[in-house]
């Protein structure tokens, strides 16, 4: 058994060159790594930080053109020498034994597919953290990205997924899906009634979005991609992928609502708005509005939503043993669920009022897609 990791690159050597240094540190190091150019600007190639680690790593660089994710990954299984593909994203890091537990836990169990869950280094910043919890936690998203605890079927994703070439090319690879093609490629797979294996102890660590902007387009992506994913796959349809827009219009109706009752809670969403338009509206600032909004709202608004919030504070700041980051992981939570549900409304009313087709939503959806690659 030797093993290809097949690595996507789009405009980030900086990442590149971190994810290949770990690389470098792991305990076995009996792999080949194809780093996979797709198609990113000369001033941010990879090919220099691909060339410096060519004498310490098996790496080998392929550049196509600008195809995306899944085509990149397709491209790097064909130059691939090894009998079973490791996919990672570009972003994340890996802890020194990540291979050697691999290649014990295929001897032991003949696995074909699996798939590991995601967490931040210690090293990450504050807001990283924060993001990695909001993106992983029960009281989040259930729990569904790779836990025991998951709510729902677990399905391997492309930041940390392991399949076997035969297996790969059974299927016919990832398919034209430009967002969410990962999860297509899980369900595919799983069509073939190969059993999907969580490796809970092949853990890689995910850097994630660097700003609280970047990470609401990011989840408005996967909410779109999962409407996409209900149509190509209707037996993949659950309840709670409902729960986020749910949530979203539930708040709304439940502002609104208490706006009305309470006007003095309207001021502070008109000062975060103008502020805003003004771009004089700073991280700390608009949290504290809102703050203040919850306080002068009735108690049916306030204790719901206040009890929430002390959740995920509580639950964040005692498992990064750091109260910033249980702040700071109070309003990643509320992006997470905000931006998935308007995201999902949003794909549903294109492709299930507008009957688009799902390469419309890759248009109008293009710039988030580029920004959050």
């Amino acid at each position: 058994m030797y093993i290809s990791l097949i690595i996507p690159v789009y405009n980030r050597p900086q990442e590149t060159e971190e994810l290949l240094e770990s690389l470098s540190r792991q305990t076995r190091r009996d792999f080949e790594v194809v780093i996979v150019e797709d198609g990113s600007r000369p001033e941010l190639s990879s090919a220099d930080v691909a060339e410096r680690y060519a004498g310490i790593l098996d790496v080998k660089y392929v550049w196509q053109e600008n195809g995306g994710p899944a085509a990149a990954r397709n491209t790097g299984a064909a130059a691939a020498h090894g009998d079973f593909f490791v996919i990672m994203d570009s972003d994340c890091i890996v802890p020194p034994t990540y291979f050697e537990t691999v290649y014990r836990r295929m001897a032991a169990d003949g696995i074909e597919f699996y798939g590991g869950p995601d967490s931040a280094a210690p090293d990450f910043s504050p807001l990283q953290k924060a993001v990695s919890y909001s993106m992983t936690a029960v009281f989040t998203t259930g729990g569904i990205r790779g836990r025991k605890r998951g709510i729902g079927k677990f399905s391997p994703r492309s930041f940390n997924l392991g399949i076997s070439r035969r297996l790969f090319e059974s299927v016919g690879g990832f398919s034209d899906m430009r967002i969410g093609e990962d999860i297509d490629f899980s369900l595919r797979v799983m069509r073939t009634g190969v059993k999907a294996w969580l490796l809970d102890d092949a853990v890689v660590c995910h850097k994630r979005r660097t700003s609280m902007r970047l990470f609401f387009k990011q989840v408005f992506v996967f909410g779109t991609a999962r409407v996409n994913l209900n149509m190509r796959h209707p037996e993949s349809r659950k309840a709670v992928f409902w729960l986020p827009a749910v949530f979203t219009v539930g708040s709304a109706v439940l502002c609104v609502a208490a706006m009305i009752v309470s006007p003095l809670m309207a001021l502070p969403a008109v000062a975060i708005a103008l502020l805003g338009v003004c771009r004089l509206l700073p991280g700390f600032m608009w949290q504290l509005l809102v703050l203040v909004g919850v306080i002068y709202s009735p108690w049916w608004f306030a204790v719901p939503f206040g009890a929430l919030m002390a959740l995920w504070f509580i639950d964040s700041a005692v498992r990064n043993r750091s109260v910033y980051i249980g702040w700071l992981s109070v309003w990643t939570s509320f992006i997470q669920l905000y931006g998935y549900g308007c995201g999902f409304l949003y794909g549903l009313w294109l492709r299930r009022v507008l009957h688009k087709d799902e390469r419309y939503t890759y248009k109008v959806t293009r710039f988030f897609s580029s920004k959050t690659r």
